[in-house]
């Protein structure tokens, strides 16, 4: 059995965008918006983590992505500190940009035992870390992304203290937060979320809300903008980290 890192990202308001659009329209916004952006981000990453990753050990590294309806799911088979940390660079760039793009998502990067089966009737993908991060991802009420907090433990060359601190402490470039990660039923818990907030895809909280209305999306429930909300909240609080500690 081999663990793997695995980050599940989910699409939000795909039904009113499935809704609202022809399915021309959602083609075009698939392959604009989703693929053509997950393919950019792939090529910035993968330019980034080519120069500190030695040539023997770069397949081995390697980020597998699956989008399958309005889920985005990468698998990460190197299990390193590097490895680790190259998911999570990922992982919020993919935030930041899908956002800017009016494609909110909300995601969660945990760990486990993984199977991808891939035969003539299609790709499968199975196991428990991806039901960790199912799970962690669809408790909350934002767009944004936590990152599961027994991930930090299994590094025996550091203490996962040590490792969080090191992180965060990062003021000119935080790779985490520390933050109260809301929940549904209006709950919080004290976590870690990707920090999404610091590219500069989203000028201001204006463009953070108007990206769950674009594509003809409508914003109707309370849950909705409660979800908008908290999203903003977080924007700003990353945003005014990078104001003092610049």
């Amino acid at each position: 059995m081999k663990n793997y890192f695995v980050a599940f990202f989910d699409i939000l308001g795909f039904k009113n965008l499935v809704e609202k659009n022809s399915h021309e329209e959602l083609m075009d916004i698939y392959k604009v918006c989703l693929y053509e952006n997950l393919n950019m981000n792939e090529n910035i990453s993968d330019s980034i983590f080519n120069r500190f990753t030695p040539a023997k050990e770069k397949t081995s590294s390697e980020i597998r992505t699956f989008v399958i309806s309005d889920s985005i799911i990468l698998v990460q088979n190197d299990m390193t500190q590097r490895g680790f940390l190259n998911l999570i660079a990922k992982c919020q760039v993919i935030l930041s940009s899908s956002l800017a793009e009016g494609i909110p998502l909300r995601g969660a990067l945990s760990y486990g035992p993984v199977t991808i089966i891939e035969n003539q009737r299609g790709t499968t993908i199975v196991g428990r870390g991806l039901t960790k991060a199912y799970s962690l991802e669809s408790a909350q009420q934002w767009s944004g992304g936590v990152i599961d907090k027994e991930c930090f433990g299994l590094f025996p060359e550091i203490n996962s203290d040590e490792f969080i601190q090191n992180l965060i402490g990062n003021l000119k470039n935080p790779l985490i937060l520390k933050y109260y990660i809301p929940l549904k039923e209006n709950k919080f818990i004290s976590g870690y979320g990707f920090n999404w907030p610091q590219y500069n895809l989203l000028k201001d909280e204006n463009e953070v809300v108007s990206s769950f209305t674009k594509h003809k999306k409508e914003i109707s429930t309370e849950k909705e903008k409660l979800m908008i909300k908290n999203t903003v909240k977080y924007f700003l609080h990353g945003r005014n980290l990078l104001k003092i500690n610049d």
